[in-house]
């Protein structure tokens, strides 16, 4: 997991060269006005724009196929974290996506403010649409295929 602030995208290029188009994306892109639904990025990066309310969050979420870069482009929510080894009961995998209603162990929570960013690999099981102190959230989800 990495968690950072926007203009510090291009520092982890060198881990992945996704973080380069991500980064040239939200420079070139006004996101805040852009409307909600998926845009190709680049090679094996696509991005889901969306905006709603957050909740108390739903189960843990893991992928198999695709990195996470969760990025706020207005609002916040918290996203709670946690190693893949400590998610239980899981309800299937499902193409790209595997859902587990119990853990272990604590999570980390991790405040998603407007331009902040969390990277998640595929053993970090998340849980994401907790609300924080926004009322709404919009939010651009990254997918960087492995």
């Amino acid at each position: 997991m990495i968690y950072d602030i926007a203009k510090n995208l291009r520092n982890y290029s060198a881990l992945n060269p996704a973080f380069e188009a991500i980064a040239k994306f939200i420079e070139e892109n006004d996101l805040k006005a852009l409307e909600c639904g998926g845009y190709d990025v680049a090679d094996g990066v696509k991005v889901g724009i969306s905006e709603y309310e957050p909740a108390t969050g739903g189960d843990y979420e893991a992928h198999r196929d695709y990195h996470d870069l969760q990025y706020a482009i207005t609002g916040g929510e918290y996203i709670d974290v946690l190693p893949l080894e400590f998610a239980k009961d899981s309800t299937g995998y499902k193409p790209d996506i595997e859902f587990f209603t119990a853990q272990t162990t604590e999570a980390s929570r991790i405040a998603l403010a407007e331009g902040t960013f969390v990277f998640l690999a595929p053993d970090d099981t998340h849980k994401p649409c907790i609300k924080m102190s926004s009322d709404k959230i919009k939010k651009a989800v990254f997918k960087i295929k492995i």
